[in-house]
């Protein structure tokens, strides 16, 4: 019968190390450069509260088989994104959120206002670590790229005359086509290396 190593503290922070902390991430997307929507991506970096890595999902085909059933892997799907965004007192990022969704299908012609490779931008969440950065900065660790996505809900702000010592918060929700993994090159430094093949 063989030893098993010891399940101590020290071994379980050996394993572990640094982990990796939910509050250190950041989300990026430029915006469609269209007229009548002119804003900063830096202000979506700033005003993101909460987002999420994203899921995939590979579907089951089941064939039935002489009493059996054999499942094999079936197509990949890429649900919705959603980050929640607290809210500027000029209205600038929500606007420009709403704004980007009449590009897709204005209101009462109901038609797209823009052409499809201006309303189609990359969004990228970025996980950092605290431990093996710099004094100036962290380190990017992982980031996922959701490719051509595009806002497909901006939701109600819920307001209130009881609602006090608070900021109003919204969701934006995206679809996309896929996303693209990168993780740390083994170089050192901040460069990340793609992970998944797009082919």
């Amino acid at each position: 019968m063989s030893e098993t190593s010891a399940l101590g503290v020290l071994q379980f922070q050996q394993k572990i190390k640094g982990a990796v902390r939910p509050n250190l991430f950041q989300v990026q997307h430029d915006f469609p450069s269209v007229d009548g929507l002119k804003v900063s991506k830096d202000l979506a970096t700033f005003l993101c509260k909460s987002a999420a890595l994203p899921a995939s999902t590979v579907g089951t085909v089941e064939l039935p088989f002489r009493g059996r059933v054999i499942k094999v892997p079936g197509d990949r799907t890429f649900e919705s994104w959603t980050a929640t965004f607290y809210m500027d007192d000029a209205f600038e990022l929500r606007g420009a959120y709403e704004k980007w969704v009449e590009l897709t299908n204005t209101v009462d012609a109901n038609t797209a206002a823009a052409n499809m490779e201006d309303v189609l931008k990359d969004v990228t969440v970025t996980q950092m670590d605290k431990f093996n950065g710099s004094a100036t900065g962290f380190a990017n660790i992982r980031e996922y790229r959701l490719v051509s996505a595009f806002p497909v809900s901006v939701s109600q702000v819920s307001i209130a005359y009881d609602n006090n010592d608070s900021y109003e918060e919204f969701d934006v929700e995206f679809a996309y086509q896929y996303f693209e993994t990168f993780e740390k090159d083994g170089k050192g430094g901040n460069e990340l290396k793609r992970v998944t093949k797009t082919s």
